[in-house]
């Protein structure tokens, strides 16, 4: 027992300060990942609506009930109106993918799931 050496630490399998940090790091953007909305880049977030017919646009305001100011809006109007009414609308993820998949599925037939739309 006298001859034995002091035992030597092996630092392969301890984390250095560094590698520690850049797990906490990515433990933190992980976590923020999470908790934020995934936000789209800027082509996917809006439609250019001064490129739609104006007869598209009266038919969109006349099916979502979209008030302007005069009842014979000009095409000015009806896009600002419009754009405004398409980018407050949320999107429910899970119904979207649905009947994404309920569409391609049934092709030919009426959708008969019951949605809360």
């Amino acid at each position: 027992m006298g001859n034995s050496k002091p035992k030597q630490q092996s630092t392969a399998y301890l984390p250095s300060n560094s590698s520690m940090r850049q797990t906490n790091d990515n433990r933190e953007r992980e976590r923020d990942k999470r908790s934020k909305p995934a936000t789209l880049s800027k082509e996917f977030q809006t439609i250019d609506f001064d490129t739609v017919e104006t007869s598209v646009l009266r038919k969109y305001k006349r099916v979502y009930k979209i008030k302007t100011r005069s009842k014979n809006a000009d095409r000015e109007e009806l896009v600002q109106a419009i754009s405004r009414h398409f980018l407050n609308q949320t999107v429910k993820e899970a119904d979207s993918v649905t009947c994404f998949l309920y569409a391609i599925r049934h092709r030919d037939s009426v959708m008969r799931l019951p949605l809360n739309v």
